[in-house]
């Protein structure tokens, strides 16, 4: 009668569930017993891409749905005929790619770092900073290029 688990009288196993869930704090367990938390850099890596790959995706169709036909009456300083919208859209995305390629390395050079930093974070967690820490050095860094240049 009562808990199984407490009930000394019998043998582990007999009739009752003998596999017993360990409630103890982790700052109680030995060393030994503590889980194995290493960090999955490949999954951070994967997760920061794809915090970057979900807005290009975004944009890319944002971009498709623009009209292919330039603004009626609109020239450029040469007096040629403005470009379509959605051909500017993909020249602008086109022109971007190396600033996005630089705020992907860089937002993977931080999930390397907070992977070996952090305890505990999954890697959608890591990778999510990692992606918001890269994009915003890379902000930095090509607005201080933009003024010097």
């Amino acid at each position: 009668m009562g808990y199984p688990e407490w009930d000394r009288s019998r043998e582990p196993g007999e009739g009752y569930y003998s596999g017993r869930r360990d409630h103890t704090p982790r700052s109680f367990r030995r060393q030994d017993e503590e889980e194995d938390e290493s960090t999955d850099y490949a999954g951070a890596f994967i997760a920061t891409a794809c915090w970057y790959v979900v807005p290009l995706i975004g944009y890319v169709i944002w971009a498709a749905t623009l009209s292919s036909q330039p603004r009626p009456g609109c020239v450029d300083a040469f007096g040629m005929q403005c470009p379509a919208p959605r051909a500017e859209a993909f020249t602008n995305l086109l022109d971007g790619v190396p600033q996005i390629a630089v705020a992907l390395a860089l937002g993977i050079t931080v999930a390397m770092f907070l992977g070996w930093a952090t305890s505990g974070w999954r890697a959608w967690t890591i990778g999510f900073a990692s992606a918001v820490l890269g994009a915003g050095m890379a902000t930095v860094i090509f607005a201080v290029l933009a003024t010097q240049l």
